[in-house]
């Protein structure tokens, strides 16, 4: 065995150590949750819950879509009219009823009142045939955070998970808050899958 000198020693250590360092792949950024912004119709999500993934994100088009144990369910996300300030949000809901009991083998079960951090929101629940099977559907009236005007929350998913479909709707609507500038007059209605 050959003697190193003390100070050859301690450079080789420090060398080694320096290259085993510099060979490491660096670890991912972590990223927070994505916030999600839309002019167009004046809101943005603060933090998209991780449940959720952008499809479309273009004009007055907002879609998600969220996994789920049979299937992908979509959200779609509209505003009415700017200065539709008489917009009664019960009725809305109710209104509804004719609409889920129109579609093929269409169900209406009713609506909820929920508290979301912008105000009430009024909900409608029903379920009807598609061409690609039985969906379940939640609709969310509310009003804008900042604009006089309606804003509504389509989800569509594969039947029997409304409870938790419920609760990614929750987790979305805590995030939802208003943008303070919006150039647009656009109308948009959530898509109807």
């Amino acid at each position: 065995m050959i003697r190193l000198p003390s100070h050859t020693s301690i450079l080789l250590a420090c060398s080694m150590a320096l290259l085993s360092v510099a060979c490491r792949k660096p670890e991912p950024a972590q990223t927070g949750p994505q916030r999600v912004e839309n002019p167009d119709l004046g809101i943005a999500i603060a933090a998209l819950p991780t449940a959720f993934e952008v499809v479309v994100n273009q004009g007055s088009d907002l879609r998600l879509t969220a996994p789920g144990p049979n299937g992908a369910g979509s959200v779609g996300i509209g505003v009415g009219p700017e200065d539709s300030a008489a917009v009664n949000l019960p009725a809305e809901a109710k209104a509804t009823q004719q609409y889920f009991e129109s579609l093929d083998n269409g169900q209406y079960f009713g609506n909820l009142e929920l508290v979301a951090p912008f105000g009430s929101a009024f909900t409608a629940r029903g379920a009807y045939d598609r061409e690609d099977g039985r969906v379940g559907e939640i609709r969310v009236f509310a009003l804008h955070p900042l604009q006089s005007r309606l804003l509504t929350f389509s989800f569509v998913y594969p039947e029997g998970e409304s409870k938790e479909r419920m609760q990614q709707l929750a987790e979305l609507l805590g995030e939802i808050e208003g943008l303070e500038s919006t150039d647009s007059t656009e109308v948009s209605d959530p898509p109807v899958d």
